[in-house]
């Protein structure tokens, strides 16, 4: 019989310590070749957004898991979720449907644990401040898993919709009591801050290079087509450039995208995947004063991550 979870079971079902070690362990499995992961099938519809499908079979973490996710940023104006998801988890040893859950906590989740590996790996030690540009569903999640891997004194945020911005600070301020404070514009925000997160929608960067401080670290985990970016060129030009998935990088990652077409990096620029620091096979910042950046467009391999999770908790029930 299959199970269905519902967002709220997903939450409860999923400790910090085990995401950060299946989602690692994806990323190293990934870039080691080790599991089967089909391009994501983008659909778009015209006029409202973009529906994803993202199969992966991860016979390391026992699961084959499929993933129908949905962005429609126009949903802001009619008070609905930007995104929305749901998963499909099969046994591939059988072939069995085992398991149906909601997936926005799930991709929350798996996402915020893709930014806070590449801090633990990529950012300064003595990274204080964070800061996110783009105050949607995700915002919440990467400041709760992020925030657990820095020595976090302050946080700082901004949003185009100001009053998402105050809500997270809000919200975030009164449940952990860390200082959170809205900044008025992106300039502010990344010139203060040690780590900073973009999750956006954009089609024109919302950080700058003129902004970047030396020892700054980025996590752009927005833009996911090549239309999208929300990062300088410039910066990527300078920067060590880490990605989840340099063959879905190729595919999606308009921040990179863009560069490249523009003549400002070659794609062997790219530094590696994070899975190869995380499996020892390069290492990660090597200067206090680098500049790194890691961009994510998702992968299935996270997903089927928090999949394996979720259906060892609900067979030993």
């Amino acid at each position: 019989m299959v199970k269905i979870l519902s967002e709220s079971e997903v939450e409860a079902l999923v400790s910090v310590e085990e995401l950060f070690d299946k989602v690692a362990e994806a990323f190293k499995t990934l870039s080691l070749g080790e599991l089967l992961m089909p391009p994501r099938e983008r659909i778009r519809v015209e006029g409202f957004g973009d529906i994803l499908l993202m199969p992966c079979l991860a016979q390391s973490l026992g699961v084959f898991s499929l993933k129908v996710v949905s962005v429609y940023p126009r949903n802001i104006e009619l008070g609905l979720p930007t995104t929305n998801a749901a998963v499909l988890v099969v046994n591939p040893e059988n072939g069995v449907p085992e398991l149906v859950a909601e997936a926005k906590a799930l991709t929350g989740l798996r996402t915020a644990a893709a930014t806070a590996l590449s801090v633990r790996y990529l950012a300064r030690r003595d990274a204080s401040r964070l800061g996110i540009i783009g105050c949607g569903y995700q915002a919440g999640w990467q400041l709760k898993i992020t925030s657990r891997v820095m020595k976090t004194e302050q946080i700082l945020v901004h949003d185009l919709y100001r009053e998402r911005a105050e809500r997270l600070a809000d919200e975030f301020r009164a449940r952990t009591g860390i200082d959170v404070r809205v900044c008025l514009n992106a300039q502010e925000l990344v010139e203060a801050c040690d780590v900073i997160i973009t999750a956006t929608t954009s089609k024109t960067p919302v950080v700058w290079k003129d902004w970047v401080r030396p020892g700054t670290h980025i996590s752009a985990i927005g833009a996911y087509t090549p239309e999208m970016a929300e990062i300088d060129p410039r910066v990527l030009a300078s920067a060590k450039l880490v990605v989840d998935s340099l063959k879905a990088a190729r595919e999606e990652a308009g921040d990179i995208i863009q560069a490249v077409n523009a003549g400002l990096i070659r794609w062997d620029n790219v530094y590696g995947e994070i899975g190869e620091i995380i499996a020892g096979r390069k290492p990660g910042r090597l200067r206090e004063d680098e500049v790194t950046v890691f961009k994510t467009v998702g992968t299935a391999a996270q997903d089927a991550a928090v999949a394996s999770i979720l259906l060892s908790k609900t067979r030993s029930r």
